[in-house]
């Protein structure tokens, strides 16, 4: 039976529902199991496998437990089908490496990548949101029989940056992330109990029942039930976007010269470094970029370039002078990513001296100023990602997807600086703000 749902986002499991099960259980699952053991002993010290290890540990109440330990409760959890953040992180990095090295190619349904390619066409945004952890979502959809997927999703989510799928409180994580009305999120799935958990949380659903899946006999209780995408016909209610205008990109060019001669008295743009965008369209996406090599404490309202969603400038445009940066691109992720307004990207010391002295991200906790991005000033920790240099911006792109908390709106590039981000120029400057001050606290803390 067809269905049909006017929405903006749909946001996709992957087990029992783009793919099938069975080819994760028999396939993936042993492929890991046989690796775990050498990614525990030759792979310990990358912050991943650490922070992994460190839950395991404690899951098991065991603080001291070695390799061979860990690994065998792995085993156990991956003979229970046991949805485990840990057992998941570790998952997707064996998974990544399988998928890069040409070892392992992911399995979609035939119904499913046709409907993906339609639906993002028509300008709906796509996310997955998966127990697997988001490395092995990316691989998963890099490596497909049809090729690289990954840019019809926008943002992978899994139960690390998002919470546990039975709950609803982790799909209002992710439509505060999204930007989006809960009336305007689809959520397809195998799994009554999610189903039932994103619509408690005021989501779309639909139920996706293929035979064979382990959750066939059981149904999809009171949700809308489909067999196949095909079944599925999605609108979005936004009309796309005009053409962006010279005056706009004017407009946007001064706001971003004060921007940046603000910045820059600050130390944080010296010489040519930094740059700051603001989106002017989403559909197509344009965001407005300082042009490349210039001193940003004396831009004017014509040093800057529109440039499009893969951060190339934008052909035919009178408006704006020199050529983006190639860090536009990662501009025009992060938009994309995080659904931002503007993006600033600052070359501080801090950032630099912090990202060398923690490697695997930087934590605050208990601190009033953690108000200023929207965090609790008590209790929860609030961890700053560190993600390794590249000039490839779409390798950049992927260790910021992968290492990104959405609660928290930047990212250290170690070696190169700080990107922040926020719905619009003035919140970006005053979460740039904000991270800085707390990164020179724990400067100053660590001199002490």
């Amino acid at each position: 039976m067809n269905h049909t749902f006017d929405v903006d986002h749909v946001v996709l499991d992957i087990e029992g529902t783009t793919s099938a099960t069975g080819f994760v259980v028999d396939e993936l699952y042993p492929y890991s199991r046989k690796r775990f053991g050498r990614l525990l002993t030759e792979r310990a010290e990358e912050p991943a496998v650490r922070r992994a290890v460190a839950q395991i540990r404690e899951l098991l109440a065991e603080p001291g437990a070695d390799a061979a330990r860990i690994e065998r409760a792995l085993g156990a959890w991956l003979d229970e089908d046991r949805k485990v953040t840990p057992l998941k992180t570790l998952q997707g990095i064996v998974w990544a490496e399988g998928f890069a090295n040409g070892e392992l190619v992911s399995h979609f349904y035939p119904d499913v990548v046709p409907r993906l390619r339609a639906w993002h066409a028509a300008g709906i945004r796509l996310h997955v949101y998966s127990s697997g952890s988001v490395a092995a979502q990316r691989a998963w959809f890099g490596h497909s029989p049809e090729g690289d997927l990954r840019t019809l999703a926008d943002r992978f989510y899994d139960t690390e940056n998002a919470g546990p799928k039975l709950v609803a409180t982790s799909y209002e994580t992710i439509a505060a992330d999204l930007g989006a009305a809960p009336d305007r999120v689809l959520f397809l799935s195998d799994r009554p109990g999610e189903l039932d958990a994103a619509r408690a949380a005021g989501w779309r659903t639909a139920g996706v029942r293929r035979p064979g899946e382990p959750y066939y006999e059981s149904g999809v209780g009171d949700h809308p039930e489909v067999a196949s995408f095909a079944e599925l016909e999605i609108g979005a209610g936004a009309a796309a976007a005009g053409p962006v205008s010279d005056e706009e990109v004017r407009q946007a060019g001064a706001r971003l010269a004060a921007e940046a001669a603000r910045f820059a008295s600050f130390g944080w743009m010296r010489g040519t470094s930094g740059n700051l965008s603001i989106v002017l369209a989403r559909d197509p996406l344009r965001l407005a970029v300082t042009a490349s090599g210039r001193d940003k404490g004396e831009l004017t309202a014509d040093d800057v370039v529109l440039v499009d969603g893969a951060g190339a400038a934008v052909a035919g445009t009178a408006t704006g002078a020199g050529k983006p940066s190639a860090e536009a691109g990662l501009h025009a992720r992060v938009a994309r990513l995080t659904g931002a307004g503007a993006v600033v990207h600052v070359h501080t010391v801090a950032a630099v001296a912090m990202a060398r002295r923690r490697p695997g991200g930087i934590v605050f906790r208990d601190l009033e100023m953690l108000k200023g991005l929207g965090l609790p000033a008590e209790g929860a920790a609030a961890r700053l990602p560190v993600i390794t240099n590249s000039q490839d911006m779409t390798v950049l792109g992927d260790r910021l997807e992968t290492a990104r908390d959405p609660r928290m709106p930047a990212v250290i590039v170690a070696g190169h600086g700080l990107y922040v981000w926020g719905a619009d120029l003035l919140q970006a400057r005053h979460h740039a703000e904000v991270v800085q001050w707390l990164l020179e606290l724990e400067m100053e803390a660590g001199r002490g």
